[in-house]
């Protein structure tokens, strides 16, 4: 465990925040949060100039770490000619450098994108796009998906600690398909019965779920079915390649659009460089956005079929202010440059990344540990979920807490908050992946 100094401007800055701060924003207890000061690579101190390990990478965004030489160089550069643009009315050349690179690594052969600032933008582009493409209005989401809590992507959420208030909104909007289960990459546990999982994480048998898809898809009433080929805050769970092919040719038949929602999932994260490539599904539109940005905020929905917008006529439909700013986009044409040119080294690192998996299992069974914390280990490459279904719900937040105090950043996730995240840059190391897992069974010694 790493030497913690006291919280002293930690506290004193948290105490102003909370004056000024919409009071819903920021999650506050005793230990938690931070203050983040300055970061490093893997790493990350606080105002109190405590370190901490990083594995968040700031909800996946930061790919190649903090403050990478690719990001720092292009901003530099970029600010030394022209730090903002026109978004759609006088484009710069690090926007057409960049939406002609997202064409070239999209699966589309004529790809098109729309850009935005956030996820939850990319989604919006998308949800438009469906409707303009079909003439339908409602949309099918899977259960624990998160796509954005703007309007537009509210209406695909079925968390109600999200939706509680906004109701109105979303009634009538959109129909909420059951999570399927099938079994992670490392699960120990042959006793997971259909009953148990439907009781206690209300997960439904995958043959059901496509029943269920189909009878919604008859009714052809929907634009687009959005999902994310691995859930990023639903708890790292994924889907069989066979499920997904199913999905495809289900949303052919019946004239509904399959959205994938790669904003959590593309540019190398999954170990590939888009998650898509993991079931050999190729959706309709692509949304990223995330590691994308090189920790500017950038997002795109791609695909062929945003000719439906039509030629613009002097106004936009869907804009902003800062779309393809100029300092976002030149940072993201080298961020994903350099993810691509890596990609290779990355997945090199993580076959002794799996190693290390395998170390933890036998630190878990040497402790005794196996039985009274039953886990399973879910998601891909650099996007991991240790999932402790047995468990009360809420059981990896004060997980959470502990590892903050032993040195190091890391997330509660799933919709019962029993799954912990590992999703750190795609710079990680097999021992930084040894170091927290080794933390992680002492902090579950103590339990």
């Amino acid at each position: 465990m790493m030497k913690m100094h006291p919280r002293k401007q930690t506290d004193k800055l948290l105490s102003r925040l909370q004056k000024v701060e919409c009071p819903d924003t920021t999650f506050f207890a005793e230990r938690f949060p931070i203050v983040m000061k300055r970061g490093s690579g893997m790493w990350v101190r606080d105002v109190d100039d405590n370190r901490y390990l990083d594995f968040t990478a700031c909800f996946a965004v930061l790919a190649l770490g903090h403050r990478p030489k690719t990001s720092i160089h292009a901003m530099r550069k970029q600010a030394a000619s022209l730090l903002h643009g026109m978004g759609d009315v006088h484009p710069t050349l690090p926007k057409i450098k960049l939406l002609e690179l997202l064409a070239k690594l999209s699966p589309y052969a004529n790809a098109k994108s729309l850009l935005g600032q956030s996820g939850g933008d990319a989604i919006e582009s998308a949800m438009k796009t469906s409707m303009l493409v079909t003439g339908r209005s409602r949309f099918l989401s899977f259960s624990g998906g998160y796509h954005g809590l703007q309007f537009a992507p509210l209406v695909l959420n079925d968390r109600t600690d999200f939706t509680q208030g906004f109701e109105s909104w979303i009634s009538g909007k959109t129909f909420t398909l059951p999570f399927p289960y099938f079994k992670g990459d490392i699960c120990f546990d042959n006793n997971l019965t259909d009953d148990f999982l439907l009781k206690e994480h209300k997960l439904e048998n995958p043959d059901k779920v496509l029943q269920i898809l189909e009878d919604q898809l008859k009714k052809k009433e929907y634009a687009a079915l959005v999902m994310e080929p691995y859930q990023g805050r639903g708890g790292k769970r994924g889907f069989s390649s066979e499920f997904v092919k199913r999905c495809k040719e289900l949303c052919t038949k019946y004239g509904t659009l399959l959205v994938f929602d790669e904003i959590y999932t593309g540019f190398g994260r999954t170990g590939k460089m888009f998650a898509y490539e993991h079931y050999n599904v190729i959706p309709d539109l692509l949304c990223v956005g995330k590691a994308m940005g090189g920790g500017l905020p950038i997002s795109a929905c791609i695909g062929e079929v945003l000719d439906v917008w039509g030629k613009s006529k002097g106004e936009a439909r869907q804009t902003q202010t800062f779309l393809g700013n100029p300092m976002a986009c030149a940072v993201a044409y080298e961020t994903v440059k350099t993810i691509k040119k890596n990609l290779p080294l990355f997945q090199k690192e993580l076959v002794k990344i799996d190693a290390v998996f395998t170390k933890f299992i036998h630190a878990m069974n040497e402790n005794k540990l196996m039985n009274k914390f039953p886990f399973e280990i879910r998601g891909k490459g650099f996007m991991r979920g240790i999932w402790f279904y047995k468990q009360n719900e809420g059981f990896a937040v004060p997980l959470m807490e502990q590892l903050l105090e032993a040195g190091y950043l890391i997330l509660p996730e799933g919709p019962r908050a029993d799954v912990l995240s590992l999703t750190p840059p795609l710079i990680a190391k097999a021992e930084h992946f040894e170091k927290i897992l080794n933390a992680l069974v002492q902090e579950l010694k103590k339990i």
